[in-house]
């Protein structure tokens, strides 16, 4: 039998008794993405029946929306989360393949939030997905929303776990992305656009850094948004610093009260 990977619009064929995925260079399969350990999981591929075995990662495994518990059998179409990711094992030339191949977003009925349309539920509420919520992206909505929404909730996880240094390299390239479309003119929803420079703004007070600070007071105001009360209360805690009263200022006029006031 042979075996794939699918991976968002790609497929790679799997070799061997067995396959590592994780973010490690070791791996067969690499994804970078820092919620995934080094090497997270083991595809054994040396028996009668495929496996998946979770290889004590950090953060876990799961198989169809359920936690994976040391080792199950896979079969066609199985579902594998790692992290943010979604992974669909392949059987070729299974008569079971079901999946959707389009490109588009669906939009859960559940909680309105938009996923993949490769995946068969919603990875945030676990929906199952419907013929009836269409497959397809609304002209008015950017794809590229979606890419924004997964890195505010990982950055998010990232600072909360005191994981700085993931967080850092995250947002470091996810807004260099972002300001990259913005600048070609890409429509990004602005409440994706205000969710990163949330973060930003968390990364900047945790770590004390200007940089990050006025990162996020460029992202609030392109996206004519004011930062949260948790924001600002976070700010309060650095009005000590003078190194860091520029960007705490840009910041608070940006605020409901200075909104108003304008």
């Amino acid at each position: 039998m042979r075996y794939r990977l699918r991976f968002h619009l790609q497929e790679v064929d799997l070799s061997g008794d067995e396959v590592l995925v994780g973010r490690g260079s070791m791996c067969q399969v690499t994804i970078d993405d820092p919620m995934l350990s080094r090497r997270h999981v083991r595809i054994d591929l040396s028996g009668d029946e495929p496996a998946l075995e979770d290889l004590d990662s950090r953060n876990g495994t799961q198989l169809n929306g359920t936690p994976l518990v040391r080792r199950a059998t896979l079969q066609d179409g199985d579902r594998i989360r790692l992290g943010t990711q979604e992974l669909v094992f392949i059987v070729v030339g299974s008569a079971r393949r079901n999946f959707r191949t389009t490109s588009g977003l669906t939009f859960c009925v559940g909680c309105a939030v938009p996923y993949p349309s490769t995946s068969l539920q919603c990875p945030h509420c676990g929906a199952a997905a419907t013929e009836e919520v269409g497959i397809s992206t609304p002209p008015d909505v950017a794809p590229s929303g979606w890419t924004f929404h997964l890195l505010s909730q990982v950055a998010t996880r990232a600072i909360e776990q005191g994981r700085l240094a993931d967080a850092e390299r995250m947002l470091s390239r996810g807004i260099d992305e972002l300001e990259e479309q913005l600048d070609r003119g890409v429509e990004v929803e602005p409440l994706r656009i205000a969710a990163v420079a949330e973060c930003a703004a968390r990364l900047g007070c945790s770590l004390g850094a200007g940089r990050w600070l006025e990162k996020s007071a460029k992202l609030y105001a392109r996206a004519a948004s004011s930062p949260s009360q948790e924001v600002l209360v976070l700010l309060d805690a650095l009005v000590g610093d003078a190194r860091l009263a520029d960007a705490i200022e840009r910041i608070r006029q940006l605020g409901p009260e200075s909104r108003q006031a304008g």
